[in-house]
């Protein structure tokens, strides 16, 4: 059985290796595989975002507020689902009407402004420019000519987007321009398709989730479903608390930021509202990313304007850390400010920008279930290693001590056992050799 078991292992590490080896030769077609499957699972995964998102209100409306229906008289049961549906997609409908009708073209007309402003703003970034060179020259006692800078740079500038340069630009992008044009309409369409999608996996959750039960059961071991249900608990706790109160988290910091620099009579406020409440959705780096261009684009309006941007956002965000976020998401994360930021930096190092927003919440989920098994690891072990963990600085000596004292204790324990068993032995040896004598 033995060498049965170790010639099928072999089998199995050659066929491994001879696969890996296929997959490195080949790996434009693998790229190409991949990529197909991905077109096609994409407006899925779409689909599913959207009804994981939406479950949340499509529960407050079908438990809450249709809750009662149906109690009295039974035919009226049948419609609390499809009303819920129907009210939670009008709801969000409404939400992008509101956005594209409204929104839209207050952004529209800031981003106008903006590119009109353009030659007006060159002129007060010249006059910075200047203002900094000659600061620079006083005070290092340098001789820097900042009319030769600025002159170097509009004519970087200038070659850059001269008709030459632009014509071969054209020339040589054309595919990539017409890639972009396709993969645009492509996502619009694997957009909408997810829309549709979504609401089959919202109408029918019930039976979906029955029937990947059912799989689970038919195919995976019993004693490792418990592990496999509280791992789906843990993500869904983790990640869908977290995405839906980010959402609306960064939707409410964006309608503040907007009133409040309505309030304020500053400039572009549609524009940089939107911009703040975007980039809020990432974790630790969003706030800055929407905040510093918005800054420098106030900036070159007047430096006073920066100013009450920089003191509003610092306010909103404070108010946000310490009041509305805990609120709205409150302690569901469970993670400190550095793994906050080590899983947003490593997320977004190993996936764009997707890493960037679903890194925080998928390592707390590996956070969580690693804290448990240590948890449950440590209390294995007993008191010393408990003990252990109390020492502000570990005391091997003491450890090691306690260790050799438990270890006597245990080789103690067996020698007293063996010794009387040893006795027990001998006793029965003595007693049979008195009754051979006794005969």
């Amino acid at each position: 059985m033995k060498k049965l078991l170790s010639l099928k292992t072999l089998l199995i590490c050659i066929s491994f290796t001879v696969f890996l080896l296929l997959v490195k030769d080949n790996m434009d077609v693998v790229w190409s595989a991949i990529g197909w499957i991905t077109g096609i699972i994409t407006p899925f995964a779409i689909g599913f975002l959207f009804a994981y998102i939406l479950n949340y209100p499509y529960k407050f409306f079908y438990s809450k507020v249709f809750g009662r229906m149906g109690r009295k008289r039974k035919f009226l049961a049948n419609f609390r689902k499809p009303l819920a549906l129907i009210i939670t997609y009008a709801i969000v409908v409404a939400i992008f009407v509101v956005i594209i009708s409204i929104v839209v073209p207050q952004i529209a007309a800031s981003l106008f402004s903006l590119i009109n402003s353009l030659p007006q703003y060159a002129g007060v970034l010249s006059d910075m420019t200047k203002t900094v060179v000659h600061w620079i020259n006083h005070t290092f006692s340098m001789e820097i000519d900042a009319s030769e800078v600025i002159n170097n740079f509009f004519k970087y500038i200038t070659n850059l987007i001269s008709a030459g340069n632009i014509t071969s630009f054209l020339g040589n992008s054309t595919n990539a321009v017409f890639s972009a044009i396709m993969s645009t309409c492509n996502g619009v369409y694997n957009f909408l398709l997810g829309i549709v999608i979504s609401v089959y996996f919202l109408a029918a959750k019930e039976t979906l989730c029955r029937q990947i039960k059912k799989l689970a059961v038919a195919f995976i071991p019993i004693k490792y479903l418990p592990k496999i249900y509280e791992i789906v608990d843990i993500t869904d706790t983790k990640c869908g608390r977290f995405l839906v109160g980010d959402i609306i988290d960064a939707a409410f910091l964006g309608v503040l930021t907007f009133i409040t620099m309505s309030i304020c009579q500053l400039p572009y406020a549609p524009l940089i509202a939107v911009l703040i409440g975007v980039t809020n959705i990432i974790p630790f780096f969003g706030p800055f990313i929407g905040a510093i261009p918005s800054a420098f684009i106030l900036l070159l309006i007047d430096p006073i304007y920066m100013i009450i941007f920089i003191i509003i956002i610092v306010i909103i965000q404070q108010l946000d850390g310490n009041l509305f976020k805990p609120k709205i998401i409150g302690s569901q994360v469970g993670l400190s400010s550095f793994w906050v930021l080590f899983s947003v930096i490593v997320g977004g190092g190993m996936f764009g920008v997707l890493g960037l927003i679903l890194g925080t919440p998928i390592y707390a989920v590996i956070y969580a279930l690693v804290g448990k098994r240590v948890k449950n690891k440590i209390d294995s072990k007993g008191r010393i290693a408990q003990e252990a963990l109390d020492f502000e600085v570990l005391n091997y000596t003491k450890i090691a001590a306690e260790q050799k004292k438990l270890r006597e204790e245990k080789e103690m324990q067996h020698r007293e056992k063996l010794m009387k068993f040893i006795n027990r032995n001998k006793t029965n040896d003595e007693d049979e050799s008195s009754e051979n004598t006794n005969e």
